[in-house]
């Protein structure tokens, strides 16, 4: 879709043709609470967005830069104080306004794009009405044409069937159709500045692309946008400079071709280097660009090195599952459909695919929860089967899983020691050494002993992911399924995990089951990649064969789907070996 088929769809009031800049703030800084426990967040931050041009602001969690952009259209929260030497809006001094002047102008002159559209649309109203709601509380339009347009926004963003979604809720739509829903709300006033926090985090990739695109036409409209991301690699095509924050400061500004492919700050150029990709393969992702990693031993395992790659053995033996669901109208889901394949002793086997393509409903029945309908899923040999009719704990430990959010697979009553305690009980570990044992498994996956005490919302996301793999370790398995583990992470933090992930199998002889939607992080951890689509693999072999030279037209989808940095690496990367490449 064109800019122009977007201004032609647009009928709302457009933005002024002003020269100056959308949004101007200079020497903004941002403190929450008082006294003893104020707490800066933003520091002498001074950006400015002219119309038709695209900031990113990029950094990790809690470098300030969502608080930022929340600033920019007054919704920086209860207990803030806001200082700036000059804030505008539209050449306006914005500075002084309060709730009543700033709800004027959100959603008619500013869109706001939230991260997560299912939390960000009203379970109870249906998605025609959630994108009329802007047009009804600054009667755009009226009543009798707000459905007009309702529909061509729906369309202007490729929303199939307009008609059809416009009358259903976001639990019925996928995250990516979620998503454009959310973009028509944002966009339905015409408004000159759009703010998109994080409008891809968790998408699949070729979704994901598909939403850049969008944000790029809207761009190429005139409209003003700051874009809100944690992945360098996903600005790197819309953005026209780039902002980097950290600890609430910016600390590199510039062109989207200087800060890329010319970087100055250790901090820019750490984020760079933890991209995971085809060239990172075999490299760390961290380690010497500002990032510090645990030190850890990178000795092959005895086992491992007795044996050549053809004789390894066959851990996981899948032979042709398949699997299907009741859809609620009387007919069946097929959600796997004759899936094979084996995992050896120290392999990663990665698995890539949309949302919905089967990927983790594979990933369950080899973990032996969910039974397949046809075909079976052999542990060491023997079927799921076997082991459960003779209650082979053995064969249950063997297996175990790490899942994308660990928040909401802990109890959050519970501690951390309790947390991985149940897995050490569960392993048969006597009750005077669980205690240590504990201790072992934190120190293993690089968390200190006085985290044990700590529940999981007082932990960062990879502080709880690290709890998440030492409570998989805990059962000391030869084989874990990584379902999404790192899809959530800022860019260092995940970079961060996948290291502990490969330290942890050259160390231990572990074998992987990788699945996620990330290509990047599959080609960087992956041997061989299995391609799934409705339930069938369309292609598999070694990751370098499959995304060099793909057979399949999905699997070439895919892979132009994956955000490229246009930029080689200009520092060394540290191998798992501990030399230089």
């Amino acid at each position: 879709m064109t800019s122009t088929t977007l201004q032609k769809q647009s009928k709302a009031p457009a933005a002024s043709n002003r020269t100056g800049p959308v949004v101007d703030i200079q020497n903004l800084t941002v403190d929450f609470g008082r006294g003893v426990h104020q707490r800066r967040v933003v520091r002498n931050v001074s950006l400015s967005i002219s119309p038709g041009e695209c900031l990113a602001l990029v950094g990790e969690s809690g470098s300030g830069k969502s608080v930022t952009a929340r600033t920019l259209v007054g919704l920086t929260g209860h207990g803030a104080q806001v200082t700036a030497d000059r804030q505008t809006f539209n050449g306006a001094d914005s500075g002084g306004w309060g709730e009543r002047q700033w709800s004027k102008v959100r959603g008619k002159d500013a869109g706001f794009i939230l991260q997560d559209a299912l939390s960000s649309l009203d379970s109870l109203r249906t998605i025609g009405k959630e994108v009329g709601e802007v047009l009804r509380l600054h009667d755009l339009f009226p009543p009798a044409e707000r459905y007009v347009r309702v529909i061509e926004l729906l369309r202007s963003v490729g929303v199939p069937d307009p008609e059809v979604r416009a009358s259903q809720y976001p639990h019925q739509l996928s995250g990516g159709l979620r998503q454009r829903a959310l973009i028509a709300s944002a966009i339905a006033a015409g408004p000159g500045l759009l703010i998109a926090d994080e409008p891809t985090t968790a998408l699949d990739a070729t979704i994901a692309a598909q939403v850049l695109r969008l944000l790029g036409d809207l761009k190429d409209s005139s409209t003003g946008m700051l874009v809100v991301s944690h992945d360098l690699a996903v600005v790197a095509h819309l953005a026209d400079r780039v902002a980097v924050m950290r600890q609430g400061e910016i600390v590199e500004e510039g062109t989207m071709e200087a800060v890329l492919q010319d970087p100055q700050h250790p901090y820019t150029k750490a984020l760079l280097a933890a991209v995971p990709s085809a060239s990172s393969r075999g490299s760390r992702l961290t380690g010497d660009h500002g990032i510090a990693v645990e030190p850890v031993e990178t000795t092959a395992p005895e086992s491992a090195s007795l044996e050549t790659p053809a004789e390894r053995q066959v851990l996981i033996s899948v032979d042709e599952i398949s699997k299907t669901y009741p859809n609620g109208v009387g007919a069946v889901r097929t959600a796997v459909a004759g899936v094979s394949f084996e995992l050896k002793k120290g392999d990663t086997l990665g698995i890539v695919g949309e949302s919905g393509s089967g990927k983790s409903t594979v990933a369950r029945i080899v973990l032996g929860v969910e039974i397949p309908d046809t075909g079976a899923t052999l542990i060491g040999g023997r079927p799921w089967a076997e082991h459960r009719k003779q209650k082979d704990r053995r064969a249950r430990r063997s297996v175990q899983m790490i899942y994308q959010d660990p928040l909401h697979s802990f109890d959050p009553r519970k501690t951390v020691r309790q947390v991985i305690g149940q897995a050490v009980t569960a392993a048969g570990v006597p009750r005077a050494g669980r205690y240590a044992r504990i201790v072992e498994l934190l120190d293993l996956v690089g968390l200190d002993e006085d985290k044990i005490s700590s529940r999981p919302i007082e932990l960062s996301g990879g502080q709880r992911q690290r709890v998440a793999i030492a409570r998989a370790l805990a059962a000391e398995p030869e084989v874990i399924i990584c379902d999404e583990p790192v899809s959530a992470l800022d860019v260092s933090v995940q970079a961060r995990i996948l290291d502990l992930l490969a330290d942890l199998q050259h160390r231990l002889g572990l074998s992987y089951l990788f699945i996620s939607h990330d290509l990047g992080v599959i080609q960087h951890m992956s041997k061989d990649v299995l391609v799934m689509k409705d339930g069938a693999i369309l292609e598999r072999g070694p990751v370098a064969t499959v995304f060099d030279a793909p057979q399949h037209d999905y699997t070439r989808q895919l892979i132009n789907a994956i955000p490229q940095l246009p930029t080689t690496r200009h520092f060394p990367a540290t191998k798992q070996d501990g030399t230089r490449s």
